[in-house]
């Protein structure tokens, strides 16, 4: 039996103690409740590998959260980058820079800014995996991809999905970091890590592509044309694409 603590603050600008609290709270009801359980897992951020963002709120609220774990009997701690899906959570890399370049919005771009971005049916195929290897407990893992894209990058296939250019201001800064994912190699191997030259645009096409699609009403004689995007077609029409 396994417990999967998939709950928390999600927004690595928070600074509300409330919402830390809250957090913490809930997170020491499911360890009391877990206790016999043969798997204890906890989402935490690859943010704490980041010097920049290493004492923020944030990250010194998440590894105080990874202490309380490493207090369950079988823990897996399981750290991830930027996690791309569907999601209404504004706050998130992808959905930001998906909102501004779609509504023409201005932002900015740290011209040297480099970011992991993972699939999340990736994160539940190799959590998996991990929770079925009897060995992946008492640990943290960096659940990461190999490489990491350029936020110039990001935006490029961004701007190729949603079908206009995005409006930014350059700002002169740096911002990358390493993730060591040895840990996750040797316990999944190297075949499970696929991540070839064209994740990035899969990811971005899968959760963000635009279509174009087409009904015929015959008894009315009556053609529709309908040009959006999926995610506002599952969330406004209800439709399943």
């Amino acid at each position: 039996n396994v417990c999967i603590h998939a709950a928390g603050v999600s927004n690595s600008h928070c600074n509300d103690a409330h919402k830390f609290e809250r957090e913490r709270q809930c997170l020491n009801e499911s360890l009391r409740k877990s206790k016999s359980l043969d798997c204890f897992v906890y989402f935490s951020t690859c943010s704490v590998c980041d010097p920049e963002l290493q004492k923020t709120s944030y990250v010194q609220h998440k590894l105080e959260m990874e202490k309380l774990v490493a207090s369950h009997s079988r823990y897996l701690i399981l750290r991830l980058p930027h996690v791309a899906g569907r999601s209404f959570n504004t706050h998130t890399l992808l959905n930001f820079l998906h909102a501004r370049i779609s509504q023409g919005e201005s932002f900015q771009l740290w011209a040297g800014a480099c970011r992991i971005i993972i699939d999340v049916d990736d994160v539940a195929r190799l959590t998996t995996s991990l929770i079925q290897n009897v060995l992946a407990r008492n640990m943290i893992v960096n659940m990461a991809a190999p490489c990491s894209y350029s936020i110039f990058d990001i935006v490029k296939s961004l701007e190729l999905t949603v079908g206009r250019s995005a409006i930014y201001e350059f700002i002169n800064s740096e911002s990358k970091y390493e993730i060591d994912i040895s840990e996750l190699k040797n316990l999944i191997g190297e075949c499970w890590l696929n991540f070839d030259d064209n994740y990035l645009e899969n990811v971005i096409n899968k959760y963000y592509e635009k279509i174009q699609f087409t009904f015929i009403v015959v008894d009315f004689e009556l053609i529709i044309n309908i040009s959006t995007t999926k995610n506002y077609v599952r969330r406004n029409l209800g439709w399943r694409l």
